[in-house]
């Protein structure tokens, strides 16, 4: 498990595009359906969020290549 004070590279993609379109992490987490906590457990890699990164990646119109490289990170 990575350690809870270090993005991984999905977690950086995110808070790119967050800043890149001014979105609060509060913002995503309530348009993609869970609680900041748990956003931020996500983007820290301590939890999978197997079923909230598609959500993530539409919500942010990510580009699928680089969520692909980030993932494989």
């Amino acid at each position: 498990m990575k350690s809870s004070n270090t993005l991984t590279p999905f977690g950086k993609l995110v808070v790119k595009a967050l800043v890149d379109q001014d979105m609060t992490k509060t913002e995503l987490a309530d348009q993609i359906g869970t609680s900041p906590q748990h956003l931020s457990r996500i983007l820290h890699g301590t939890r999978p969020g197997g079923k909230h990164i598609p959500a993530i990646v539409a919500a942010l119109a990510l580009d699928p290549r680089k969520v692909e490289k980030a993932m494989a990170a």
